[in-house]
């Protein structure tokens, strides 16, 4: 009987681990499913095996017999961990944030204050994660990859206005453009619309 609970241990915890720890490249619609799964049906295994070890350890009086529930208090420290310092990257400040929408696609890019920025692209369902570093003067910034995921010459960047047509009007409202290093706009490069600004410009 404890071999089986040590095995459902480590089919629950693993995947649960897994899953943490990728959710801060990769995320996949549906998944949700799968998350609720592993966490009713592990706090599940870890109540019976609490309570089989405090029943063991109450015959056999060895400490020993909690071994089980270490275990299972192990990975859900290493799951809290993880999910902590992911919360704790996606909540810094946030300078700049962007976004392109595709309709059955979508780009955005999150520019922290620290010099950090999440770049994320989402298509059909899946969105996939990238982080990397980059330097701002006034409206232009720099990455430091030309190439993420399927974008290519995004390493320079510029906030611009661009009149957008709204009931009737036009009103000037700020993208993000890519351009080359002269800052000329790239031809057919994505235009990104500036949803957060927090600039003091």
């Amino acid at each position: 009987m404890k071999i089986i609970r040590l095995i459902l241990i480590f089919i629950i915890g693993g995947p649960l681990t897994y899953l943490t720890y990728k959710s801060q490249f990769q995320v996949l619609f549906g998944e949700s499913i799968i998350w609720l799964f592993l966490i009713v049906t592990g706090v599940s295994v870890l109540f019976w095996t609490l309570i089989t070890d405090i029943k063991l350890y109450k015959v056999s009086k060895q400490p020993q017999s909690f071994a089980l529930t270490i275990i299972c208090i192990i990975l859900i420290g290493i799951i809290i961990g993880l999910e902590l310092k992911i919360q704790n990257n996606l909540n810094k400040p946030t300078l700049l944030r962007v976004f392109y929408d595709g309709d059955y696609n979508g780009t955005g890019i999150v520019f922290k204050e620290n010099g950090t920025y999440i770049f994320h692209n989402s298509a059909i369902g899946l969105t996939d994660y990238y982080y990397g570093n980059y330097k701002i003067n006034g409206n232009k910034i720099t990455l430091d990859k030309d190439k993420i995921d399927n974008i290519e010459n995004i390493r320079h960047l510029e906030v611009r206005e661009k009149g957008v047509e709204f009931h009737d009007s036009i009103k000037n409202e700020l993208f993000l453009f890519q351009v080359d290093e002269n800052g000329k706009i790239i031809t057919n490069g994505l235009e990104y619309r500036v949803t957060i600004d927090n600039r003091k410009l």
